[in-house]
């Protein structure tokens, strides 16, 4: 594939609810100091989407969403993948995406996230893995 130090997974798409809201989906549990076997622990709709049970924070990028939806070059330019653009927008044409008003990533080369059986992730959709530019 590639260097599995850029490999970046991404997520497009429209998501209008209330920022708090938005940001929840992201929200780690530290209530109960890394225990993930603990009962107690809760874990975020994020992990629970691609099916882990905590993640690196100093690996994601959650960018800012916009308020209108803007074109696909507006929103893919945040995701710092340059060299695979043309393949990123082919991506979100053929899941119907053509323009958004949100995107974030996740760099993590151990993810495997290959066809997803979800439609949405906190109403964007994973487009694939990518090579970080």
């Amino acid at each position: 594939m590639f260097d599995d130090a850029k490999a970046i997974h991404i997520w497009v798409g429209s998501n209008f609810s209330k920022e708090e809201e938005y940001m929840s989906y992201f929200e780690l549990d530290y209530s109960v100091e890394g225990d993930f076997a603990d009962p107690g622990y809760k874990l975020c709709g994020f992990c629970k989407d691609i099916g882990i049970v905590w993640y690196d924070e100093d690996f994601i990028g959650i960018i800012p969403r916009r308020e209108q939806e803007v074109s696909l070059d507006d929103i893919l330019a945040e995701a710092a993948i340059d060299d695979e653009l043309p393949v990123a927008k082919a991506r979100c044409d053929s899941l119907g995406i053509k323009k958004a008003n949100a995107i974030f990533w996740y760099q993590d080369a151990d993810l495997v996230l290959e066809k997803s059986t979800k439609d949405s992730y906190n109403g964007l959709k994973y487009i694939g893995v990518f090579k970080e530019s």
